[in-house]
C-alpha cells in the first residue's frame, strides 16, 4: 500500500493562501514519488438578467473575469513549486456556481489516494465549506493543514484518536502509509467518551499496528467534556506530526452532519489531520 496520487483543492479569490497546505503537499508529494494534482476552485457569481442594468451585468462578468485569473495565477505559481521540488503535477482551474462547484471539486478527489486542503478559517466561509465537502463526499481520506505548522520541529509520532469504532478503524487503515512511515504511534482514547459505544479497546489495536512493524504506545487521557480540545492539547505535548481520527457525522443534513469532536479539531488542529469518513 504506498501514496502515488495526491489531491490539493484550494478556492481562490476569497481568504488568504492556504500556505501551509500547499507546502505540506508539495512536501508529501516529493517523499512518496507521487503525482500531485492541483485543483484550484473560482466561485462564479451568478449574472441576473434585468433589463437596464447591463453596468451590473458587466460588473459581475469582471468579476468572475478575474477570480478565473486568480485562480490559474494561484494553480501556476503551486505548479512552479512543484517543478522546482522535481515533483509530477497536473493543473486544473474549475469556475462555477457554489454548489456545482464543490460538487466538482468533491468528484475529483475520488480519483486520488487521497486528498490535503487548508485547515478552515473563522473569517472564510468557503474553507470551511471545502474541507467538508472533500470529508463528506470524497470517499476518500482527507488531510487539512494549518499554517504555521514546522514538520523539521515534530517528533516521528503519529497520534491516533481512537475509540474503537469502524470509522475510527477506517482512518488507522487509510493511514497506514503514513504510520508505517512514521514507525512511532500512540493510540489515544479519551475515558469516558460517550461516543464510545462498543468499542474495541486500544490494547486490541496494539498487536495489528505492532505487526506492521510500528512502536506502539497506548494512551488513556482523562473523561474530559471537550474530547477534541484533549486530544489536540496531547498531540501538542507530544510534539507529534499528525493525529488520525474518523470523520464523524449525525446526521444526513450538511448543515447537522459533523459531530462534535471531529468539527472541534477540524476547525482547531495545530498539526495536520488526517480524517476518513
Amino acid at each position: 500500500m504506498s501514496i502515488k496520487t495526491i489531491y490539493l483543492a484550494l478556492i481562490a479569490g476569497d481568504g488568504a493562501r492556504p500556505q501551509g497546505a500547499i507546502d505540506y503537499a508539495l512536501s508529501l508529494a516529493a517523499e512518496n514519488s507521487a503525482h500531485l494534482s492541483i485543483v484550484v476552485g473560482a466561485i462564479k457569481v451568478p449574472v441576473v438578467v434585468y433589463s437596464g442594468v447591463a453596468e451590473v451585468q458587466a460588473i459581475v462578468t469582471d468579476e468572475n473575469n478575474n477570480r478565473s485569473r486568480e485562480g490559474e495565477a494561484l494553480a501556476a505559481g503551486i505548479a512552479k513549486g512543484a517543478e522546482m521540488n522535481g515533483v509530477s503535477c497536473s493543473v486544473q482551474v474549475l469556475t462555477d456556481s457554489i454548489d456545482p462547484l464543490f460538487t466538482r471539486i468533491a468528484q475529483r478527489a475520488r480519483l486520488h489516494d487521497l486528498a490535503i486542503c487548508g485547515r478552515p478559517r473563522a473569517e472564510d466561509v468557503w474553507s470551511t465549506e471545502l474541507a467538508e465537502t472533500l470529508l463528506l463526499s470524497s470517499g476518500r481520506p482527507v488531510i487539512v493543514v494549518p499554517d504555521g505548522f514546522a514538520a523539521d520541529r515534530a517528533s516521528r509520532t503519529i497520534v491516533a484518536a481512537w475509540d474503537g469504532t469502524a470509522v475510527a478503524a477506517r482512518a488507522v487503515g487509510e493511514a497506514m502509509p503514513l504510520i508505517e512511515r512514521a514507525g512511532v504511534v500512540e493510540v489515544v482514547t479519551v475515558l469516558g467518551d460517550k461516543s464510545a459505544v462498543d468499542i474495541v479497546p486500544g490494547a486490541e489495536l496494539a498487536p495489528m499496528l505492532a505487526h506492521h512493524g510500528v512502536k506502539v504506545t497506548l494512551v488513556d487521557l482523562p473523561a474530559n467534556r471537550d474530547v477534541g480540545q484533549a486530544i489536540s492539547n496531547h498531540a501538542q505535548l507530544s510534539r507529534a506530526q499528525m493525529i488520525v481520527m474518523g470523520g464523524y457525522a449525525h446526521s444526513r443534513l450538511r448543515q447537522m452532519v459533523l459531530g462534535g469532536t471531529t468539527r472541534t479539531l477540524l476547525q482547531t488542529t495545530p498539526i495536520p489531520l488526517f480524517m476518513a469518513h
